[in-house]
């Protein structure tokens, strides 16, 4: 009988030895790359796309880079928000105004990035920079928190392919424990899509020769082909890549002027039902009380920044709602600093775009907030 038990056991473990030896395989490649080529954690992710005969999201090559470059950089002030203060604020010309040795960090990247974005890359950042003290939320009041930049990843904000709300892939690929099943082979995604997708060496030597003529610097261990694709389609991307590292995650805007306008500022501010409170909420409130208690987690001090504008106060029947919830959070979130009014008219002529100061006049943005960060500082001690 025992005979009997014994076989049939060996037997049904013995159906099983093909996918066994598979997954020792797999055990044994990846302990291979991971102990010889050392790949980076944030290399080891999916938050790059690799889309065959399509081009990269800038979006997602921006945050990309300022991740890996800047994980253990140890700020004393990061950044996060917008495109606003992506292109609008160099961290160089805030720093002259700090005390020595505080550093400026500029994380901001885009909007479709997102305010689920903007916040996960502040809970990353700040598990691995103890260093941190003062979190800059930086924003324009033409991208205020709705559902689609909160809540709602995939959502397309302006129709284009690529375009999409992004912000929850932070969480997943770098901050959520589902992080840990990604394989070390991952990090070598880039080279296998080269190779099948674009018969890798040759699309690497076609891409040295465009960045020569172009006079691009590649930093080293970066992807030649998203440089190559950056050649083809976003020269925001070259730009970005000669200056971020220098910069502290700053790069001037390539914009073409045009559609901006002195009219009345129109910020609406959709609510929800808060089943927590059982009440309706707006997505204002639950963003920044989101970010206050980020901070106070983290044993930092939330700074929001409003970008100033082109439109004017006006009647203030368009935007009333908002400057009302932001008077109450204040009153709310004493330990948060808002040292700038919701909306600030600055001449149309200082803009490229609704959203960002031209890069002739970003020293206007650096004089207007690095006295105002000062004040802060010193009124904080630090």
């Amino acid at each position: 009988m025992r005979s009997n038990t014994s076989w049939r056991t060996s037997s049904h473990i013995l159906q099983f030895r093909p996918w066994i030896a598979a997954l020792l395989i797999f055990v044994a490649i990846e302990s291979i790359v991971y102990f010889v080529g050392r790949p980076s954690p944030i290399d080891a992710t999916n938050l790059l796309q690799f889309s065959f005969g399509r081009s990269e999201p800038a979006q997602r090559l921006f945050v990309f880079h300022k991740l890996k470059t800047f994980q253990y950089s140890q700020p004393t002030i990061v950044q996060v928000g917008d495109s606003s203060g992506f292109y609008g604020i160099d961290p160089r010309a805030i720093m002259k105004y700090l005390p020595a040795g505080t550093s400026y960090l500029n994380m901001s990247c885009c909007a479709n990035l997102g305010f689920r974005g903007y916040y996960n890359i502040l809970e990353y950042m700040a598990r691995h920079n103890s260093s941190i003290r003062y979190m800059v939320l930086h924003i324009t009041p033409y991208t205020m928190p709705r559902p689609e930049m909160w809540d709602a990843d995939g959502a397309n904000l302006w129709g284009a392919p690529g375009m999409e709300v992004f912000g929850n892939a932070i969480h997943r690929e770098f901050i959520s424990p589902w992080r840990f099943l990604q394989p070390p082979s991952t990090a070598y995604r880039r080279q296998v899509s080269n190779f099948v997708y674009y018969f890798g060496p040759l699309i690497d030597r076609f891409g040295s020769a465009i960045r020569k003529s172009t006079t691009a610097r590649e930093p080293v261990g970066e992807p030649p082909v998203d440089i190559l694709r950056a050649v083809l389609g976003s020269d925001a991307y070259l730009e970005f890549l000669r200056n971020y590292k220098e910069s502290h995650g700053w790069t001037p805007e390539t914009d073409q002027a045009g559609g901006v306008y002195a009219s009345e500022c129109d910020t609406p501010v959709p609510d929800f039902f808060d089943y927590r409170t059982m009440s309706r909420k707006t997505y204002l409130e639950d963003v920044f009380d989101a970010f206050a208690e980020l901070a106070r987690r983290h044993n930092s001090t939330l700074v929001i920044v409003f970008q100033p504008v082109a439109c004017v106060l006006g009647t203030g029947k368009l935007n009333e709602k908002t400057r009302n919830i932001i008077e109450q959070f204040k009153l709310a979130h004493p330990e948060v600093e808002i040292p700038f009014p919701l909306i600030q008219t600055w001449p149309v002529n200082l803009f490229t775009v609704p959203a960002h100061i031209s890069r002739e006049h970003t020293n206007l943005l650096a004089e207007r907030l690095g006295p105002v960060l000062a004040k802060i500082l010193k009124r904080n001690g630090s």
